[in-house]
């Protein structure tokens, strides 16, 4: 079941762009955070009463212990999602495909100067792989001069959004023994829907949602977005104990492949051999650094 898992979360969360784009029309990115956030919360919150999951005995004290790395968590995870969401709105709709590649290289690198593991000719040269399918992605073919004037800031955005996604991870990882899969995604996500809302919040006092008439399509859309985001967290922390750990990424790296195929399907937006080659250069990157970290692993339990 825990491959069956990942390969839902992928799929789910390759709509990310689609569900933006049905959204940008009448909120910026701002308020698709927010929207994420406070849906995704009402989900799990759900989630909890369908489980008959009661909160812990000590749950304040259990969540006072774990506060710097909760609200780390939330905040890496609030700033990651706005970049994203800004550069979907500006960009196209596969454009977060590059994420991946900047958090996986981000938690490998982080293990090496935190956890002091080793990273190996192989490793680095797959790290390599993925920057040039960054780079392959991001520039598509065009004009040098078109590259650094429009594409680099939205490049440059997905790839902070990675980094900072794995910033999220790093967070979930040092709280995984101490919370509840649910509790600990909830306590996140309700730090990060108070943050967006709060940003948010001089604008709508302003009347800045005044007039605003979305359609069925966005209403959707944003319900769909949070339950996506909610869902996606839920099953793939469920995923990692029933699968080797090295296959997670791996098998969310096929989001590239399901968005990239929304992108066409739903926006009739162009796919260059610069895409689908940059993609497939960094798909690869991403396999080899898991599967070379696991070999490593292995040797060393020998």
């Amino acid at each position: 079941m825990g491959y069956l898992y990942l390969l839902c979360v992928a799929l789910m969360f390759s709509f990310g762009g689609t569900c933006v784009k049905l959204i940008k029309p009448y909120f910026g990115p701002s308020y698709i955070t927010c929207f994420r956030f406070l849906v995704g919360v009402v989900f799990l919150l759900l989630l909890k009463i369908v489980k008959r999951q009661k909160f812990p005995d000590h749950f304040l004290q259990i969540l006072k212990a774990n506060a710097c790395w909760i609200v780390f968590g939330a905040v890496a995870k609030w700033l990651s999602y706005w970049l994203e969401n800004y550069g979907l709105t500006h960009g196209p709709s596969y454009g977060n495909i590059i994420t991946q590649p900047a958090q996986t290289v981000f938690i490998t690198l982080s293990s090496v100067f935190l956890f002091r593991e080793k990273l190996g000719f192989k490793r680095v040269i797959c790290i390599l792989m993925c920057m040039f399918g960054v780079l392959c992605v991001s520039w598509n073919g065009r004009p040098v001069s078109v590259f650094f004037h429009e594409n680099i800031y939205l490049t440059l955005f997905f790839l902070l959004a990675g980094v900072l996604a794995g910033g999220h991870v790093l967070a979930q990882k040092m709280i995984a023994d101490k919370m509840d899969i649910v509790d600990s995604n909830l306590s996140i996500f309700a730090v990060s829907a108070v943050l967006s809302s709060a940003v948010q919040l001089p604008d709508i006092l302003q009347g800045g949602l005044v007039g605003i008439h979305p359609n069925v399509a966005c209403f959707l859309a944003i319900i769909g977005f949070g339950i996506i985001t909610g869902l996606g967290f839920y099953l793939n922390a469920k995923a990692i104990p029933l699968v080797p750990f090295y296959m997670v990424p791996v098998i969310q790296s096929t989001m590239a492949v399901f968005s990239i195929t929304w992108a066409v399907l739903f926006f009739h937006e162009t796919i260059s051999i610069y895409i689908i080659g940059g993609t497939a250069a960094f798909l690869l990157g991403l396999i080899g650094l898991q599967l070379f970290k696991e070999r490593s692993l292995q040797n060393l339990e020998v």
